[in-house]
């Protein structure tokens, strides 16, 4: 038989476009949850299976690369000026996505000042929560990132 070697740059394109895709579709999935709870005003139950498959390909895009050491704060000096500025534009899109879908649903018979509170509090509260959460994964990946770096240090000053 023969053996195919197959050339580095072939490998990455392939991966790089199986990446793509994998975007592509969890976008695609997001779109799809979103039309269907915020236009169509479907039940929970009709977008139940693309809700799960969503966050738990999210989740674990995310827990796998924390736990393969992939810095995903790759930059030094903004690492966690990421974070809050990551937690600011979450809670702005929660926010007007919460806004939208209210007004939708209640129309204009509600007080323009109760609009104004009820996003001013979701938009503290989707960017605390949002906050707390991208906290946690830069306490994390830094975490295993130093666990990386000693392992390493280790691995030199034992040659």
């Amino acid at each position: 038989m023969k053996d195919l070697i197959e050339d580095e740059r072939t490998i990455a394109q392939k991966r790089k476009i199986g990446s793509e895709t994998c975007n592509l579709l969890l976008l695609a999935l997001l779109v799809a949850i979103l039309v269907q709870q915020f236009i169509l005003n479907v039940p929970f139950a009709h977008y139940a299976a693309e809700f799960i498959c969503f966050f738990g390909a999210c989740s674990y895009l995310l827990i796998r690369n924390l736990t393969s050491g992939n810095d995903l704060y790759s930059r030094k000096n903004t690492g966690f000026k990421l974070v809050i500025i990551n937690s600011l534009v979450c809670g702005f899109t929660i926010c007007v996505v919460t806004g939208i879908a209210n007004y939708a649903r209640y129309g204009e018979n509600a007080p323009p000042n109760l609009w104004l509170f009820t996003s001013l509090i979701t938009f503290l509260c989707g960017t605390a929560g949002a906050f707390l959460s991208f906290s946690l994964l830069y306490y994390l990946n830094k975490r295993k990132q130093q666990n990386i770096e000693n392992a390493l240090d280790e691995e030199e000053d034992k040659l």
